[in-house]
């Protein structure tokens, strides 16, 4: 990231959390009356405001300046300069992530022409939720180093990616209850989970259970699954010689072909020409 500032001042260093899916940081600034910052970065990149401001901040990526206080989330594609000013001083604490498309695999629901957009200062409650969750799990370095962060980070921009017409308007999962039923899904991804037992974790009915979560992620709890069991793979698959067959065993997958065809679906790649560009120190590209 290339970054001018002009009576910004960054308080403390930032909470930070890199992985295969992206860069997480969590930074908090002050920005004096008339401040400027000019930034840049090689990697698309989300901006969050994660709380209210005590005054608009204005950013502008070429096609005029979009102001707000209020939380709200940006997209700036790779490479594009974008421009953020304030008239009157605020304090802006703020969620960065920067990611790689071609690591955290293909998207449902993004367009091709819609990553090459900014689409700046936009509010999407879906957005805001998973981004309190990276917020509260980059306070536990236990929480946010697991794959329950690489999860989080892949659902945000999916979410941040998709049309605004993809939001589902049924009543979502609470924080607390989304939450309760990631941890359990990504710790016990190999194993069968039944929607009984993630209702009866949050307390809810199974239909309204499935409901909710999908208004709250964007995808029904059994392809929350399936993702995690890919990005349980793909750690085995970059640890270690693990055969193809016991990676797709140890991940819950019936056999090796189901195995490779659900991987593919998610990454573009076969598990065997991912771990061979993976280990050449390459981003994967697809087949």
């Amino acid at each position: 990231m290339d970054a001018r500032r002009d009576g910004i001042t960054v308080l403390g260093g930032p909470r930070a959390h890199a992985s295969e899916a992206g860069l997480v940081e969590v930074w908090r600034a002050r920005c004096e009356a008339g401040a400027r910052g000019d930034y840049v970065s090689l990697d698309p990149r989300l901006f969050i405001v994660l709380e209210p401001l005590a005054a608009d901040i204005a950013l502008d990526a070429g096609a005029g300046r979009v102001a707000s206080r209020a939380v709200s989330a940006s997209y700036v594609p790779a490479g594009a300069p974008v421009r953020l000013s304030v008239d009157f001083a605020t304090d802006v604490r703020h969620l960065d992530v920067h990611f790689d498309p071609r690591r955290i695999g293909p998207l449902d629901g993004p367009s091709s022409g819609r990553a090459q957009e900014p689409r700046l200062m936009f509010a999407d409650g879906r957005v805001q939720r998973f981004a309190r969750l990276l917020d509260a799990a980059s306070r536990n370095p236990i929480a946010v180093s697991s794959l329950y962060g690489d999860g989080l980070v892949a659902a945000l921009v999916a979410a941040a990616l998709s049309p605004a017409g993809d939001i589902s308007r049924r009543s979502a999962l609470s924080d607390r209850q989304l939450k309760l039923a990631i941890d359990y899904i990504e710790e016990l991804c190999a194993e069968p989970i039944r929607l009984q037992d993630l209702a009866q974790l949050t307390g809810l009915s199974e239909t309204y259970f499935s409901h909710a979560f999908k208004a709250a992620t964007g995808m029904p709890p059994h392809r929350w699954q399936l993702e995690a069991r890919v990005r349980r793979a793909k750690t085995l698959l970059a640890e270690g010689d693990m055969s193809l067959i016991d990676v797709a065993i140890t991940t819950g997958f019936s056999d090796q072909p189901h195995f490779t065809r659900v991987f593919k679906r998610f990454t573009g790649l076969t598990p065997l020409a991912w771990r061979a560009e993976r280990r050449n120190g390459a981003p994967p590209t697809p087949d």
